[in-house]
């Protein structure tokens, strides 16, 4: 009889079961075809994760939905019953013949994989153990879970929403990890690459939940005859409706509530100097060629520094301060570390460098300080301009040097557009687009006089008015801040920054007539139908000239991405040469890349972007 309900399932689902293994067959074929275009995988073995991410998901939803849900909520079980056939046979068919259905396109991808890989790649009979293991695993244990759901009837998508919110709370509000355990963890970044150790403890736990819910399977058809799993085959009630409804309600209520009011603890660096700022610690931690007492220095200095920030900004608080050295990394770039389970600011920089720029790096503390308090709401375009001229004005203030104008000279030199913001950062870097910045915040300062300046930049960088949609649609725009200070507009700003920046290029004619004479350039020469390599050279304009040392930074980017940090760039240094240089890296056709080409400038103490492109490659 097993036989007849066999044939009974193929007759009624074969349609749908071909079309799930066409699809599953055409994305393998794009993965084979992307691996093959733009080999980034380091075995091919990995293009076996895909496959079986989506067959423990959406393929276990979709055989779920045919082999139990259409059953009962169509009520051909009924028909099935009425058979001499027990409820636990036909219950096991079902599962063993989606089971059957599941496994068998991943086991003959693996098979593929093995065909193709041991040609030129020594794979043991161990490794093959494991990656199936390691791949069956989770499809048995969806497909477990989307059967147990079926059977639920019409609480089975309640139950996946509460499933939602219960994944979204524990990462939320607890340490745990939901990335690093059970199907996650074995599906995980090191898939293809162990060769020897048998993840026990994951696959053992996988095991554990599958065999609960094959065991609740069998519990809901064989209770009372089978008439709970039909009762939850019929459709949901108003009432019952409105209670689940009421119950989601809350609990997001509840989560959100306890979202809110848990406080991550802040960093705390260890065996570092520290230094109290109201009730957070500026912490500075010592390293080769930075000794203690220069840590402590730093300490201090940063902590009279960000007091007398929040004082004028009338900060309610100061995030934990971290900085730690590290020598990997060049004297102008700093790199900001991301916490996930604490609280503060954790900064890198290569402090025992002998061209460390103290004032450049305070720029960008301050700035990351008031991005932490604010919750990123500085980083909108329209007063990003507001945020680098403030905080390298800050830094400064004490002493505006030489330096800070020539800077802003060169950075002016092709003209700019402050509403467009993030595009001239990128173009000019961070050093001068903060000296550019400050320029135009010192005209502020001159124009409105100090307490009206102080009022503005409250207003604009330390009492933001909320994040999201809500908080965009009321903040205070710059313009009508403006007009608020006796009529002051953007205009008029626009105005007298561009005649403090004409002032500074008059003083410094000299170095913008050498930067006049560089001509940097970028060509893309084909080398195969779909790879091409990039050659680079910097060239004066006048023959007589020398060539000049310079670098070509460089950065893959991903699909939507925004603004790249200085610490993503890859570098490439340069000698001197008339026939410039090439990338020592092939370039694949569609990727997009941001060249950027700078050279270092000892009069201004900071690299100069002579060029900065993002480029499709084709």
């Amino acid at each position: 009889m097993n036989r007849a309900l066999l044939l009974k399932e193929w007759r009624e689902h074969r349609g749908a079961w071909l079309l799930l293994n066409i699809l599953l067959g055409l994305l393998l074929c794009m993965l084979f075809l992307a691996e093959k275009v733009t080999p980034e995988k380091g075995s091919l073995f990995e293009l076996l994760q895909t496959p079986a991410l989506i067959l423990s998901s959406v393929g276990a939803l979709f055989v779920g939905h045919r082999l139990v849900v259409r059953e009962y909520g169509q009520r051909t079980q009924l028909f099935l019953e009425a058979l001499p056939l027990s409820r636990t046979r036909i219950l096991a068919t079902k599962l063993v013949l989606g089971t059957a259905v599941l496994l068998l396109p991943l086991a003959a991808t693996l098979l593929l994989l093995w065909s193709m890989v041991s040609a030129h790649e020594d794979v043991t009979g161990r490794f093959l153990l494991i990656l199936s293991l390691r791949a069956a695993t989770p499809v048995l244990l969806g497909w477990s879970f989307f059967a147990l759901a079926g059977l639920l009837g019409r609480y089975r998508n309640p139950l996946y929403l509460f499933l939602a919110i219960a994944a979204f709370a524990a990462d939320q509000l607890t340490e745990f990890d939901l990335s690093k355990a059970g199907p996650f963890s074995l599906l995980g970044a090191d898939f293809a690459f162990e060769r020897h150790r048998i993840p026990w403890g994951d696959l053992i736990g996988c095991w554990a939940l599958t065999g609960v819910a094959v065991m609740l399977c069998f519990g809901l058809i064989l209770y009372r005859d089978g008439t709970l799993a039909e009762l939850f085959s019929q459709r949901m009630s108003h009432r019952e409706k409105v209670f689940i409804a009421c119950v989601f309600v809350g609990l997001t209520m509840v989560i959100s509530m306890m979202d809110k009011a848990k406080q991550r603890d802040p960093f705390a660096l260890h065996d570092a100097e520290q230094t109290r700022v109201k009730e957070s610690a500026v912490q500075v931690a010592s390293g080769v060629g930075f000794p203690r007492e220069r840590a402590q220095a730093l300490a201090e200095r940063l902590a009279e520094e960000l007091l007398a920030m929040s004082e004028y900004l009338g900060l309610e608080r100061i995030p934990a301060v971290a900085v730690l050295p590290i020598r990997e990394l060049d004297a102008d770039v700093f790199q900001r570390a991301k916490l996930e389970k604490a609280d503060g600011v954790v900064v890198r920089a290569n402090l025992a460098a002998p061209d460390f720029d103290s004032r450049a790096f305070e720029a960008f503390l301050f700035r990351e300080v008031l991005i932490q308090v604010s919750e990123g709401v500085v980083l909108r375009e329209e007063r990003q301009w507001l945020l680098d001229g403030f905080t390298t004005w800050w830094a400064h203030r004490s002493k505006q040097e030489e330096r800070l104008s020539a800077r802003a000279a060169v950075a002016s030199r092709d003209g700019f557009n402050f509403r467009g913001w993030l595009a001239l950062r990128e173009r000019l870097g961070p050093c001068l687009s903060g000296a550019l910045a400050s320029r135009g915040v010192q005209a502020l300062n001159t124009r409105l006089g100090e307490p009206s300046f102080r009022t503005l930049m409250q207003r604009t960088l330390a009492q933001p008015p909320g994040t999201g949609l809500w908080g965009l649609w009321n903040e205070p725009r710059l313009a009508s801040l403006l007009r608020e200070q006796n009529g002051f507009s953007e205009e008029e700003l626009l105005r007298l920054w561009s005649e403090a920046l004409r002032e500074d290029r008059e003083t410094h004619t000299k170095e913008l007539e050498r930067l006049a004479g560089m001509e940097p350039s970028l060509t893309l020469v084909p080398e195969s139908a779909e790879t091409f390599r990039l050659e680079h050279s910097l060239q004066a304009k006048e023959a007589t000239a020398l060539p000049a040392r310079y670098a070509l930074l460089h950065h893959k980017l991903k699909p939507f991405e925004n603004e790249v940090a200085p610490h993503e760039l890859s570098r490439q240094d340069t000698a001197p040469s008339a026939n410039g240089a090439r990338l020592p890296l092939g370039l694949a056709r569609g990727d997009r890349w941001l060249f950027v080409v700078q050279m270092d400038s000892e009069a201004l103490g900071c690299p100069i972007r002579l060029l900065a492109e993002r480029r499709e490659i084709r």
